[in-house]
């Protein structure tokens, strides 16, 4: 009984271990600010804008769904300060899973990391239903070709959809892909950054002069709570900017270029996400917006059936780009759960063949592609934010503790901190409030399922207890 006392004291003081990162200079600094600023871009313009906009419009926040724009782009931007300081911190490339196993310890990282997968893994589900819907569109408006309606949605039988086929679909062949070795900078190429900016381009340009001003009438029709609780849903929009921080060691100067492409990527994209969501709510009344491809629809409702097909086509082929990072995102986190013993170890084996962690992306295939075909877009985005707003919450903690510390010495630090720290711990907690409480239940699920696996797995098989 006293051995037993004993093991579980020591095991509750020695779960805060912390890994050392040591720098091996193997990467060359080649990285420049703009190359960081097309990267982040590329990750974050998505199915956020083509889809979820016209979501939380229509059921959150009407036309005021530009002020959750901004509400949630004041929250993210200090988390891009906060990335960029920890980045310059940590002597490798790395994510919040590495800061906080560094600086907070194991437990606080194997959380943070599972929330990741989370993260990455569901966010992978929900693009892929956002990327579903434009294709369904681009199908019936160049080529007249409707798919039967049990194969279009999320399995609900009182409204006769059991399957959406094509969300289904499009993860098994990405995976399939990233099974075989494809590398994530080949779809993060600047064509595709700049295609996505121009499908945004067209959809202002021919939109913007049929703007209805008597649709702005009701402003806040569902009140500042409404833009509070679309501001949780919207986050999704804003998925990826933390991407860049993952090449902290391979920029040039990270001192003055990592800040810019954290913070540019998420300046271009907030600009493009607050015209677009103007201009659609201008041109479409808000409660006619609960469509899958929102954008597509109100060139539809202008009878400018070409635009529509532009649109849809350009959002299939950017879209596609954004399953392809963050199934990628997916495998590598679960690849470095794993590789440090917290997870599964057979999950981090290497192909011999195609040098990829083919077990991880085999169970993240079989388990993402269900989850698109069967689960509603909302629901997806909504877990997808809470346990991202959680993993940057933790990175805010981060940055607070060890600015206390002597020996924390980062190449860039977050300017006026002592304002902008408390202001970012409670503007994401003030964002994960307006989440909806069966989000929160399926969220602490989540976390209670993680500390089981960690207690039962990952803390007698981590590599620091070797």
């Amino acid at each position: 009984m006293l051995k037993d006392l004993w093991y579980i004291l020591y095991m509750s003081l020695d779960i805060f271990r912390k890994k050392h990162y040591v720098e091996e200079q193997k990467l060359l600094r080649e990285v420049k600010a703009t190359e960081l600023v097309l990267m982040g871009v590329g990750a974050i313009i998505g199915s956020g804008i083509f889809v979820i906009t016209g979501m939380a419009a229509a059921t959150m926040a009407g036309p005021g769904i530009v002020l959750s724009f901004i509400l949630g782009a004041i929250s993210l931007g200090i988390s891009a300060f906060a990335y960029a300081e920890l980045g310059s911190a940590i002597p490798v490339s790395g994510s919040a899973y590495s800061y906080t196993y560094s600086f907070l310890g194991e437990i606080v990282a194997w959380l943070v990391g599972w929330n990741l997968v989370l993260e990455y893994g569901i966010s992978t589900a929900a693009v892929a239903v956002g990327w579903s819907s434009y294709f369904r569109s681009f199908l019936k408006n160049s080529f007249g070709i409707t798919l039967p309606h049990a194969l279009t949605g999320a399995y609900n039988p009182s409204a006769g959809t059991y399957i959406d086929i094509s969300a289904f679909f499009i993860i098994l062949f990405m995976f399939v892909i990233l099974l075989l070795g494809i590398k994530e900078s080949a779809f993060a190429s600047s064509f595709v950054v700049v295609l996505k900016i121009l499908v945004l381009v067209v959809f202002i340009v021919f939109a913007l002069p049929y703007i209805d001003f008597k649709n702005y009438k009701n402003f806040l029709p569902y009140g500042i709570s409404g833009v509070w609780h679309a501001t949780g849903l919207i986050i999704f929009a804003y998925l990826g900017f933390d991407a860049v921080s993952t090449v902290a060691e391979e920029v040039k100067n990270p001192q003055r270029d990592l800040p810019i492409g954290l913070i540019g990527s998420l300046a271009l994209s907030t600009f493009f996400y607050i015209v677009v969501s103007f201009t659609l709510t201008g041109v479409v009344n808000y409660k006619e917006l609960n469509v899958p491809d929102a954008l597509a629809f109100a060139m539809e409702k202008l009878n400018m059936h070409f635009i529509a097909s532009i649109i849809s086509i350009g959002a299939v082929i950017t879209i596609t780009s954004v399953i392809m990072v963050m199934g990628l995102g997916f495998t590598r986190v679960v690849y470095a759960l794993s590789r440090d013993g917290l997870l599964f170890e057979s999950l981090s084996d290497i192909h011999p063949k195609f040098g990829t962690p083919h077990k991880a992306t085999i169970v993240g295939a079989l388990i993402l592609s269900l989850a698109a075909g069967l689960f509603p877009l909302k629901d997806l985005a909504e877990m997808v934010n809470i346990g991202t707003l959680f993993a940057y919450f933790m990175v805010g903690v981060s940055v607070v503790l060890l600015r206390k510390s002597k020996n924390y010495n980062p190449k860039f630090r977050m300017p006026m901190a002592k304002a902008l720290l408390p202001l970012n711990l409670f503007t994401l907690i003030l964002i994960m409030a307006g989440l909806p409480l069966l989000t929160w239940i399926r969220f602490l699920v989540w976390c209670l399922v993680g500390l089981l696996i960690y207690i039962f797995y990952g803390y007698k098989h981590s590599q620091l207890n070797r």
